[in-house]
């Protein structure tokens, strides 16, 4: 069929076809030719036997029903340049089972592209970094937020395998991501990792943890995958403290100090930018801990992180 008349079928003689008014119902499995539907002589006088059929020298048509879903039917249908014959249908009985399947494997893959590309483009309206890594550190997927730490230099790939700025950093990182995947879903432990930037910049925060295989957005590889959270802490919509009172009651003394933590470069750091003793800082974290419900740095940070990314 010509793509102009796919197209005029759509728009318009669709609502015209006899034949498909008449077999609405009609279970799968069902074959038949046009005449078995409707009589010839009442076909040829409509305006889609003359209109449609006719200018594409279309005199028969052959009908298999394969899938009858949520009340939408799909019908695969042969065009023919002579009437169908017994021994056609037949033979199309035979194809059917065949056509059911091809019909049904074609919509559970474009239902699996439909996901990907939701699931996909969700990642991309992060302000988080996100990146899906495999055991050797390769990066398989990066969204948008991602691909701009690597366009400024922060991250860094080197033949699609992820670095940080420094050997000794990016010997870190290779090793957490290791662990990561190789732990798996198993333990779901995660890691987290500050990678320095140049002065007068916070540190990038990486939340590392392994990646479950139904959350791969489509993505297929040899190996256990991790999934890397990477937060600037430099960047927010609303200020960090706020989000943190706001969420889980902190006070104004822990949600600071939850902010400074967040920086990655440990609670020693983060007291002296304080101006408070190593002691309070540790009635800060603990406090901290019992509010959000977690018991590890990166646990905890990972929890901030989520906050900071959903406002």
């Amino acid at each position: 069929m010509e793509p102009d008349y796919v197209k005029k079928y759509i728009d318009y003689y669709h609502s015209v076809n006899p034949i498909w008014q008449s077999v609405p119902t009609a279970p799968v499995g069902t074959v038949q030719t046009d005449t078995m539907v409707i009589p010839r002589r009442e076909l040829s006088r409509t305006e889609f036997f003359n209109d449609f059929l006719m200018p594409q020298r279309m005199e028969g048509l052959l009908n298999a029903v394969v899938l009858l879903e949520e009340e939408r039917q799909t019908v695969v249908t042969v065009q023919g340049q002579r009437q169908f014959e017994a021994s056609d249908v037949e033979l199309y009985k035979l194809l059917t089972p065949h056509l059911q399947r091809a019909v049904q494997i074609n919509i559970k893959l474009a239902r699996a592209e439909l996901n990907q590309i939701a699931s996909v483009e969700t990642l991309n309206r992060l302000e988080e970094g996100v990146l899906f890594v495999d055991l050797d550190a390769n990066v398989r997927f990066a969204n948008r937020a991602a691909e701009n730490f690597f366009a400024s230099r922060d991250l860094r790939l080197n033949e699609g395998r992820l670095h940080a700025s420094s050997a000794a950093e990016t010997a870190t990182l290779h090793a957490v991501i290791a662990k990561c995947a190789e732990t798996g879903i198993q333990h779901r432990r995660s890691d987290f990792v500050s990678l320095r930037r140049e002065a007068g910049r916070s540190p990038l925060s990486l939340l590392i943890a392994p990646l479950p295989m139904e959350t791969r957005c489509g993505l297929v590889a040899p190996q256990p995958m991790a999934v890397i959270f990477v937060n600037d802490p430099d960047k927010s919509n609303k200020p960090a403290v706020v989000q943190f009172r706001e969420k889980f009651g902190m006070t104004p003394a822990e949600a600071r100090f939850a902010a400074e933590i967040l920086k990655g470069d440990g609670i020693q750091a983060a007291a002296d930018r304080l101006s408070i003793s190593r002691a309070t800082a540790r009635t800060h974290l603990s406090r901290i801990f019992d509010k959000t419900g977690t018991r590890r740095q990166a646990e905890l940070v990972g929890v901030l992180l989520s906050i900071k990314t959903s406002v």
